[in-house]
């Protein structure tokens, strides 16, 4: 599933190629796409509109139309949105936007997953409950050292949107391995100094995958149908069986709460308790 790093990827890629476009019709192929959405509303609101922004919260990608409406995208496991001619078309082509400029928006989706939305604003569901974010101004220590106070262990807690908005297995991964912590340990288990370095890693290691283009492990690709390469500087994650660069333990995968969990036992202290499904 593309994480923070990944839409942002896409979000940059669009706002510089149809950013201004003026979308002239909506074709829907699978209304199973649209979440609580009737395809004439979605077309009544945004035919005919200007797109004047685009921008990310969380995992979310948010097309502002007329200024007014918000197109919220989350492309989930498979999802792509590309950037194609007007006479183009994909296998999975799912729902597509025709612009007046000549060019179209489509958002390909192999397993059916994504997820399209027309909100009024930020304010509304499922944008409103997401949890603290990297790079916006509501990312404060005074907030995030209280997300600690719960038994929830460190991986999980670190995935629930809620607390949270943008990581996903990938980043909570390499987030626990830098700063050297047991992926199962409870978040109230930890002391203020362990707090401090994950706000601090949390967007040093979004920002690496950023100026990467994001993660390719299988299908991500970019607006423009390029893949990232962060894939490339990854320390644990999809690297069972291989040494740690750090000191050369073997990388070991176990499942938590039916994700799998990377870590180096000897880096990051993983002794005892279990891995719950």
């Amino acid at each position: 599933m593309p994480e923070l790093p990944e839409v942002e990827t896409v979000v940059r890629s669009l706002q510089s190629r149809i950013n201004g476009y003026t979308i002239d019709r909506i074709k829907i192929r699978d209304e199973k796409l649209l979440r609580d959405l009737k395809p004439d509303h979605l077309k009544r609101r945004a035919e005919g509109k200007r797109i004047t922004d685009i921008r990310r919260r969380g995992k979310y990608i948010l097309l502002e139309v007329g200024g007014e409406k918000l197109v919220v995208i989350h492309l989930r496991m498979t999802g792509k949105l590309l950037v194609l001619p007007s006479d183009e078309t994909t296998e999975y082509q799912r729902i597509s936007f025709q612009f007046q400029e000549g060019e179209k928006l489509v958002l390909d989706n192999m397993r059916r997953f994504g997820t399209l939305d027309l909100l009024e604003s930020e304010a509304e569901e499922p944008l409103a409950s997401l949890g603290l974010e990297p790079f916006r101004e509501e990312y404060r220590w005074a907030k995030f050292r209280e997300l600690f106070e719960t038994r929830q262990p460190l991986k999980l807690l670190l995935l629930d949107q809620k607390k949270l908005a943008g990581l996903g297995n990938i980043y909570a991964n390499e987030v626990l391995f830098r700063a050297g912590l047991n992926p199962l340990l409870p978040g109230q288990e930890t002391n203020t100094a362990e707090r401090e370095q994950l706000f601090e890693l949390i967007p040093e290691v979004l920002t690496e995958a950023i100026e990467n283009n994001g993660t390719t492990i299988d299908t991500f690709k970019d607006s423009a149908g390029e893949p990232g390469s962060f894939q490339n500087f990854l320390r644990v994650y999809n690297r069972e069986g291989e040494p740690c660069e750090e000191c050369g333990t073997e990388i070991v995968k176990e499942q938590q709460s039916g994700r799998s969990t990377y870590y180096c036992p000897d880096c990051q202290n993983v002794e005892g308790g279990t891995f719950e499904e």
